[in-house]
């Protein structure tokens, strides 16, 4: 279940295919926020989200919530599209895909599995989809359209030489 951070941030890296690693279901405020108002800003990931969509391997549901989750998990900072993405994975047992920081800690709380674009980058080299040199251009990229602080980086960058 993804929200629109690793969504953006893939695609914008030239990332979005690792997607295709998991079944990556996508809220319909997510959709609204990435493609709807992404294309009438111009901006080129919603059209490569948009394909994804309508190629099956993204695909877009309606989270049916919780007043009391919402309320809580608003308090705690999370916006609308967050809000569905943490419920769903939390009510299903599946992973969050979330790069927001209060998103994050929100859902680890609830014990739900955290993965953002990182982790995904990571994935696709571990298991392969990804050789460590595109693997480590994937990191200078996605370093280019998000913020990740030089620990995080180094770690990152650690992790994929482990995969050589």
């Amino acid at each position: 279940m993804s929200n629109a951070g690793p969504l953006i941030h893939l695609a914008k890296a030239g990332l979005l295919e690792l997607l295709k690693l998991y079944v990556t279901l996508v809220p319909v405020e997510v959709k609204q926020e990435v493609v709807d108002r992404g294309k009438e800003r111009g901006s080129s990931d919603a059209v490569l989200v948009e394909q994804a969509l309508e190629a099956g391997w993204l695909r877009v549901i309606t989270v049916h919530g919780d007043a009391r989750f919402a309320k809580t998990a608003g308090v705690a900072g999370l916006q609308q599209a967050e809000v569905g993405v943490v419920y769903y994975a939390y009510q299903n047992g599946v992973t969050a895909l979330l790069d927001e920081e209060a998103a994050r800690v929100f859902a680890r709380g609830l014990g739900v599995r955290v993965r953002g674009s990182i982790g995904v980058l990571l994935e696709g080299a571990k298991e392969g989809v990804l050789a460590p040199s595109e693997g480590v251009r994937g990191l200078d990229r996605l370093a280019e359209v998000m913020y990740l602080s030089a620990t995080v980086y180094r770690l990152a960058l650690r992790r994929l030489q482990e995969y050589r």
